[in-house]
């Protein structure tokens, strides 16, 4: 069963972004006929599943989206869509594409724009800031509610807390994930960010969010404290959100082959099948044993519990042996101390406030 489905709809992009996992993918446009393919095997065993548009930059291939939007309604499919994009593409027409078929987007952004530009480069090595705000000013005349993913760099690590003032300089993002630099592709050639960086810098966010919703009156949620919330409320199992380890993933490249997940694309230890001719249970199978035992190390941390898991791929990038990769464990210690403290905040509060009404 296919719980995550992603289509790598091409492997170009209008965009040079200095980190890029996906530089080495297939530089190919997807067919209309091998999207539905793809499609068509997630959806076979009637189960809902995640359907994301990616790339390169996915709406590149706007028209190969449009078509498995219309696929998707016409037969009931039960996807949950979503494009992750770097907006700059986003006109008054795409936007509206992207809202009829309720496809919930996510927009790559790295900070303000002297620290986004550093990283987040055009192919002259001109800044990027301006062309994604004004792709994201398309949503937002529109209604379309967006979130936010910020990769961490040792460029950007402690400056992480223009990424949430950027996000309410927006008025339309609800949401911010921060996803630590991968190995894979152009990333290999960064320098990574120090784990005392992305813990001052991911505190620095979260407090600067605090004040904000208190100056505005909107809330900013993170995917990191969500994930701290739903383990802590037994809502998700440890490793839930790695999809390939539970052998529900699929990563469609341009050309129809399919992987255990698009940061591994390219990899033949993690290449699944084929589209024209279905997944490998076999290799499914293997795959899968080998994320488990990969990741086996996590299970023993005392953290297991509000953590949930480490990334596959970006401990096989860093190559930490069996040690887990302290950048990541940072982001997700740091993101666990916060949710404890405010939620034992919340609960003397909440003890006072009934203190306070029997009074």
């Amino acid at each position: 069963m296919i719980k995550m489905l992603i289509l790598g709809l091409t492997g170009q992009c209008n965009f040079a972004c200095k980190y890029c996992y996906a530089h080495e993918h297939p530089a190919e446009t997807m067919t209309k006929d091998t999207a539905i393919a793809a499609v068509d095997m997630a959806a076979a065993d009637g189960q809902a599943f995640v359907l994301q548009f990616s790339g390169g930059e996915p709406l590149l291939n706007i028209d190969v989206i449009a078509e498995v939007i219309r696929y998707v309604k016409e037969n009931g499919l039960p996807a949950i869509m979503q494009v992750q994009t770097n907006a700059s593409l986003i006109t008054r027409e795409t936007a509206a594409i992207l809202r009829a078929g309720q496809v919930g987007v996510g927009i790559s952004l790295d900070g303000r724009p002297d620290i986004n530009d550093k990283q987040r480069c055009l192919t002259d090595g001109q800044g990027t800031c301006r062309q994604i705000l004004k792709g994201a000013g398309q949503l937002a005349a529109q209604g379309v509610a967006t979130g936010i993913t910020c990769v961490v760099t040792a460029e950007n690590a402690a400056s992480l807390r223009g990424v949430v003032e950027m996000a309410y300089y927006l008025g339309n993002v609800r949401r911010i994930g921060f996803d630590i630099l991968r190995a894979q592709g152009k990333g290999g050639g960064m320098e990574p960010p120090s784990s005392s960086a992305v813990w001052q810098g991911v505190r620095e966010a979260y407090e600067t969010a605090e004040v904000l919703a208190g100056q505005t009156g909107r809330t900013m949620l993170f995917s990191q404290l969500e994930r701290v919330e739903m383990l802590s409320a037994d809502r998700m199992p440890g490793f839930a959100h790695c999809h390939a380890m539970n052998g529900e993933a699929a990563f469609v490249d341009a050309c129809g082959g399919i992987y255990a997940c698009s940061s591994l694309a390219g990899n033949q230890d993690f290449y699944l099948g084929h589209v024209r001719t279905g997944l490998d249970k076999g290799k499914l199978q293997k795959v899968a044993a080998l994320i488990q035992d990969g990741m086996s190390f996590c299970l023993k941390c005392p953290s297991f519990s509000l953590c949930g898991g480490a990334c596959f791929a970006r401990w096989y990038g860093a190559n930490c042996g069996s040690q887990g990769y302290d950048v990541e464990c940072a982001l997700k210690q740091v993101s666990i101390e916060w949710y404890l403290e405010h939620h034992e905040q919340r609960r003397q509060d909440r003890e006072g406030c009934i203190a306070a009404c029997r009074c």
